[in-house]
């Protein structure tokens, strides 16, 4: 930030140039308004009090920081301005001192009181954070929809689950009670022993000669129906989207 020497000998030259680049050396300062984001912003007080009233406080508007003179609460804010005048040398009066401050009016330029924003202080805000951490422990796997570029910070692809549908845990279970392991098929043939059991109804007539006992002759015997099938895997897959898999690992 820009700064005045004023303690020096020899008799200082105290001019309006040295005042105007005094006023351009706060002025900047002017700019931390702008670190709560928004246009209308609550830096302090500004608490609610007796009587539907509203204490004293300071607020950013559009940038712009400014005492709050508190008052009996209405729907908008106004900046009001007085300036206060001097006598010049040259026997003239001139405003000099103009002084701005915030308070509840209506007017020109006036700004409805719910707009205003009290934001989080930064150790506040730090706090929140951590605890927002904690609450998502890390190694927390979740669904994401999105494309891989899109994955948030502290988040990384999940490629354990790439191609794969997750199943709850039962210890004990045959199937899923080794916990982490990779069971299942997208695709599966199955054997004879797999086909539900069934039989198939053939006729036919072996023999010769006449009926038994007129001098015919029936020989029993069995013969295989055609074969039919191609004996192709088929897909186990369930009805299934397609998405990706995240990690959360912290925030670094």
């Amino acid at each position: 930030m820009n700064r005045l020497d004023y303690n020096q000998t020899g008799g200082f030259p105290l001019s309006t140039q040295i005042l105007d680049a005094a006023q351009d050396a706060y002025r900047t300062m002017q700019q931390y308004g702008y670190l709560a984001g928004n246009n209308y912003v609550i830096v302090s007080g500004c608490e609610d009090g007796a009587g539907g009233t509203v204490t004293d406080g300071f607020v950013s508007i559009n940038g712009e920081l400014l005492p709050f003179t508190g008052n009996v609460q209405t729907d908008n804010v106004i900046i009001v301005e007085t300036a206060d005048s001097r006598g010049f040398e040259d026997g003239s009066l001139k405003p000099v001192i103009y002084t701005r401050y915030a308070t509840f009016g209506d007017g020109a330029g006036a700004v409805a009181w719910n707009l205003f924003r009290r934001p989080m202080n930064l150790f506040a805000l730090e706090d929140r954070l951590l605890q927002l951490e904690k609450a998502v422990p890390i190694g927390l796997v979740a669904i994401w929809g999105l494309p891989a570029n899109a994955i948030p910070p502290g988040w990384v692809e999940h490629t354990d689950l790439a191609g794969k549908v997750p199943a709850g845990h039962a210890p004990g279970d045959s199937n899923f009670g080794a916990l982490d392991n990779s069971i299942g098929a997208a695709q599966i043939t199955l054997d004879i022993s797999q086909i539900p059991a069934h039989t198939h109804k053939q006729y036919w007539t072996i023999g010769s000669g006449g009926a038994s006992g007129t001098g015919g002759t029936l020989v029993d015997g069995q013969r295989d129906t055609s074969s039919t099938g191609g004996g192709q895997p088929h897909s186990n897959i369930q009805p299934t989207r397609i998405v990706k898999f995240i990690r959360f690992v912290g925030f670094n």
